[in-house]
């Protein structure tokens, strides 16, 4: 079976190699962005790729993105990004998550009336955490015939290798484990093309369009800039938009598993787990903030801003009893967003 990719700096300076990405291409945050100071935004954000563009076109015709797949009820990490989505939102940016129903259907070959119920779900858990569906966009796949139609049109533009050089990079991690086809199957192509069509459909009403994504993510942001380059006065679709991305770093996973995941089971902590588990759980992480998927955690949160994650940086080393204490006061945090998932 596959050994996992951990996420660890190593990991985030490999990717910038192996990609060809440049420090000018993968670059710390050096703007503000929807209220957020520096600081904050790179603490919050491992990344961003091309952000200085979206800043560029004015407020009114620029837009946030982000998608979850409809593969199983949030994990932390997933609601950590919503309320990210949020705080920009409320920061004066105009957002949109999608609810990749279809996407579930498709590359993890869910069952269609599983995931149309998880995305109902999913809707009311981000209003009930704040999203604004007046100010902003949270909507499933599923008769979005904009985007179906778009993925249709880019279809002669993509080649099979774009497919292959978009696999995950834990891609054999979860074949090995049943989760997801071995290969780059017609259904899973499927899957990443409609994921792509929904970031150049925005682009057809937008000047700019920022990702918001995990760094793992990196490559179908890649697979969408490369389709759109392509693009040629064949095709109806407008291509003279900024195509950027924000990336996160990731949460490591507990029982040795890479990442927090809705697929595997007991990899992390979701919106089912238990109060008294949680506590184990997070209580329970080595005292080594690079290691803590505690610590982790907290910095994709935001109920921290940068100067509170360098206090927390350091009680996790010391791993005494302030750091105890504030690990009671962050789970009671996640109880309390935990019990507005709709049960």
């Amino acid at each position: 079976m596959s050994e996992a990719v951990l996420f660890s700096e190593s990991y985030y300076r490999q990717v910038l190699a192996e990609f060809g990405y440049t420090s000018f291409d993968f670059r710390r945050f050096d703007f503000v962005l929807a209220g957020l100071d520096v600081g904050t935004l790179n603490a919050r954000y491992l990344c961003h790729h091309g952000g200085e563009q979206y800043l560029r076109a004015a407020p009114e015709r620029r837009i946030v993105t982000t998608g979850f797949g409809m593969s199983g009820v949030p994990h932390l990490a997933t609601v950590s990004h919503i309320l990210k989505m949020i705080e920009l939102q409320r920061g004066g940016e105009r957002c949109q998550i999608v609810l990749g129903d279809l996407d579930a259907y498709n590359g993890k070959a869910r069952p269609y009336e599983e995931v149309r119920e998880l995305a109902v779900r999913f809707s009311e858990f981000s209003l009930r955490l704040g999203f604004d569906t007046k100010a902003g966009i949270a909507r499933p796949q599923e008769g979005y015939l904009p985007a179906l139609e778009t993925m249709y049109l880019l279809g002669r533009y993509v080649e099979q290798e774009d497919f292959d050089a978009a696999e995950e990079d834990n891609h054999r991690y979860y074949a090995g484990r049943g989760l997801v086809d071995e290969s780059m199957t017609f259904r899973r192509a499927l899957s990443l093309s409609l994921m792509a069509a929904d970031f150049l459909t925005l682009g057809q009403s937008h000047d700019a369009v920022l990702v918001m994504l995990g760094i793992d993510e990196h490559r179908y942001v890649r697979f969408a800039q490369r389709t759109r380059g392509r693009l040629d006065q064949h095709v109806p679709l407008r291509s003279d938009f900024a195509l950027s991305a924000a990336y996160t770093r990731m949460v490591r996973g507990f029982g040795g598993h890479p990442k927090f995941s809705k697929s595997i089971p007991g990899s992390a902590i979701d919106v089912t787990t238990s109060p008294i588990e949680m506590r184990r759980l997070l209580i329970d992480e080595p005292p080594a903030p690079e290691e803590s998927a505690t610590y982790q955690l907290m910095c994709q949160m935001t109920a921290y801003d940068a100067a509170t994650l360098i206090e927390l940086h350091a009680h996790c080393r010391e791993g005494r009893r302030t750091w105890r204490r504030e690990v009671a006061r962050f789970t009671d945090y996640l109880v309390d967003l935990n019990d507005r998932w709709p049960h």
